[in-house]
């Protein structure tokens, strides 16, 4: 299974698979973060009353393939991202597969549970990942009125659902090239947000899992990479990708 790791904290380090660390171990090795960790890595800048609070966070850790949520598995809590990435999806009664994001370092997963009590989609790991556990009793503290662990799950929601927005706005492109093209400036800035490069970057997910989460086929989505490949505006090697221009990618179809 492959790890990932980052080169250095500059911009310019590379998101990429590596085999050159220790494989992480399963979620028996216990290990804890706080509320500070959990805060950088949302990457909150909010105001916070009690930052100094002592609460801990147990970690999951989870191989390459492993269900981090299921469909229909009871609410327990939140998660946040802290290593790795992963996709959520959901299946039809049909049996097919609808790809609803891909979460990366500092996304919060598993909020569609808090309605019904059950989380809703399926989250799967695409690489080796470590999340971080909020626990719905910590989320459900009845001795406070709205903590500051509320207010930040509050906004982080509001956050994902502003992506999700953004992401349906995407599949209604008109044109498969220009659906993938912004796909790739989209990755791009969520690897610059986490202090990797923005253009030259290593897909954690199949082409295949990008058809399914911007409703096209597999093959639309390989010629898709062939045209922009073909105008000068990417380079790809597999799952690889440079990007060359980004004003081509923006720009690209209109």
């Amino acid at each position: 299974m492959m790890n990932v790791q980052a080169e250095s904290s500059s911009s310019s380090a590379r998101w990429q698979p590596s085999f050159s660390q220790p494989a992480l171990k399963l979620e028996k090795d216990e290990r804890w973060s706080d509320f500070s960790e959990v805060l950088d890595l949302l990457r909150f800048h909010g105001p916070v009353r009690h930052l100094d609070d002592a609460s801990l966070f147990r970690r999951r850790r989870l191989k390459a393939g492993q269900p981090a949520l299921s469909m229909g598995q009871s609410f327990d809590g939140l998660y946040v991202v802290r290593l790795g990435a992963l996709k959520t999806s959901m299946t039809d009664l049909d049996g097919g597969e609808h790809v609803i994001a891909f979460p990366m370092k500092g996304d919060l997963l598993g909020s569609d549970g808090i309605c019904n009590g059950k989380y809703m989609s399926d989250v799967v790991a695409l690489t080796d990942c470590d999340l971080i556990r909020i626990p719905a009793e910590a989320l459900y503290a009845q001795e406070r009125t709205c903590n500051d662990l509320e207010r930040l799950a509050y906004w982080a929601i509001s956050r994902e659902i502003v992506q999700e927005q953004s992401a349906y706005a995407m599949t209604n492109l008109p044109r498969t090239e220009v659906r993938v093209a912004h796909f790739l400036c989209i990755q791009g800035d969520r690897f610059a947000a986490m202090g990797y490069s923005p253009t030259q970057f290593i897909l954690p997910m199949t082409r295949r899992d990008i058809g399914l989460y911007l409703n096209v086929t597999l093959e639309s989505v390989s010629r898709a990479f062939s045209a922009l490949r073909r105008d000068g505006i990417i380079a790809v090697e597999r799952r690889e990708i440079r990007i060359l221009s980004r004003e081509g990618l923006l720009n690209f179809g209109t």
